[in-house]
């Protein structure tokens, strides 16, 4: 749930920005024992591992800094090194001029000034993590306890202490969303921390966070992506499994493209195609868009291609995400979702799916993502 939530809250904020005017904002501030002499601004999409570089500076020989970012409505920003896996310090743009301190020697203890939401945000991320940490060590100690073989007592004592810290971290996150006046920074705590809620939990604090903050868009975009992915799970969950493609005849499938021409897949024979079905609402269709967009063009020209089909509602969605995500291929879909006739020909309950066609039209993989789509094409397209 915490990495669905995480991306929800990348996908939601950035579509509710998309089209309205951005306001400036400053940091500034003095950076010890960096090592590296550029600094980045890097609005941070949570949990996709790609970030938006906003500005850059060069550090001077006294470690100040100055960089600029433009915000719609308040968002995370990270502050980073060249070359740096992860922002040392975050910041909220709640304030116009805000000033970060820090020593690298000594990372986590960054002082932040002139917005109350940042300052919050890094009270709460320090006691969290002690808090975490803490649960940490009880895991640890618990593995150990088991390779000695001890008796079952012994581990129901420190389960029991594990459970304790679990409780007191959910508590100290509860109360911190229910009483924080800052809608980025309770979202930020929410998505952190939602794998200690259960669904119930997380579902109920979510809400109190939309009626805290009725009018912020990315807030109710949030809410809104968050409740089509649950909804989706537990269709899923009723659902019986797909079925099973490899070597079978492809069915025909014909839809129209963005341009309403229609397509059919008996029309790519004699290639290699991948059927790729996706949305643009889908949040690991579009983290696993950059694993086929690599394959489509190490392949391309060896007898391959991809046809798109989406399950999306609204069209302007659909090509704005093809855009956005580099999808240099054929894209067809009815706009009906999940009463799209793709659904029922290829008989599928959850994306990302896909199945690999020959050029004879056999089906011959299925499912295939990340390095198993590499590992297959380059089995095949020798």
């Amino acid at each position: 749930m915490q990495r669905i939530f995480l991306s929800i809250f990348t996908a939601a904020i950035l579509l509710a920005c998309k089209h309205q005017a951005k306001k400036e904002f400053v940091v500034t501030g003095k950076i010890r024992n960096a090592g590296e002499k550029i600094l980045y601004l890097q609005e941070t999409p949570l949990g996709t591992g790609e970030r938006i570089i906003e500005d850059s500076s060069l550090i001077a020989d006294d470690g100040s800094f100055y960089v600029k970012g433009k915000g719609t409505e308040e968002s995370l920003f990270g502050l980073s090194l060249k070359n740096q896996a992860y922002p040392f310090a975050f910041v909220i743009n709640d304030a116009s001029k805000i000033t970060v301190n820090a020593d690298l020697k000594n990372p986590s203890g960054y002082v932040v000034s002139g917005s109350t939401a940042s300052e919050s945000l890094k009270d709460f991320s320090l006691n969290a993590s002690k808090q975490w940490a803490r649960l940490y060590v009880i895991g640890q100690e618990m593995d150990s306890l088991k390779k000695t073989g001890v008796a079952d007592s012994a581990l129901i004592n420190e389960n029991s202490k594990g459970m304790y810290q679990v409780g007191e971290l959910r508590n100290f996150v509860s109360n911190y969303i229910k009483n924080s006046s800052d809608p980025i920074a309770s979202v930020w705590a929410l998505g952190t921390y939602s794998q200690i809620f259960n669904p119930e939990d997380y579902q109920s604090l979510l809400n109190g966070i939309v009626k805290k903050f009725p009018n912020n868009k990315g807030i109710a975009a949030i809410k809104e992506m968050s409740d089509r992915q649950m909804a989706l799970q537990k269709q899923k969950a009723k659902e019986p499994e797909p079925v099973q493609w490899i070597g079978k005849q492809a069915p025909e499938l014909s839809l129209p493209d963005i341009n309403g021409n229609g397509v059919s897949l008996s029309s790519f024979k004699g290639k290699y195609v991948l059927v790729d079905f996706w949305a643009s609402w889908c949040l690991p269709c579009r983290r696993e868009n950059p694993n086929v967009v690599q394959a489509y063009n190490k392949y391309k020209n060896k007898n391959f291609t991809i046809l798109g089909v989406s399950l999306d509602k609204q069209k302007e969605d659909w090509v704005d995400a093809i855009h956005s995500d580099k999808l240099a291929w054929t894209q067809v879909s009815d706009l009906q979702e999940w009463n799209s006739v793709a659904v029922s020909t290829f008989n599928f309950n959850g994306i990302p799916f896909n199945v690999l066609v020959d050029p004879a039209g056999k089906i011959i993989g299925q499912s295939l993502r990340g390095s198993e789509l590499d590992q297959k094409l380059a089995e095949v397209l020798k």
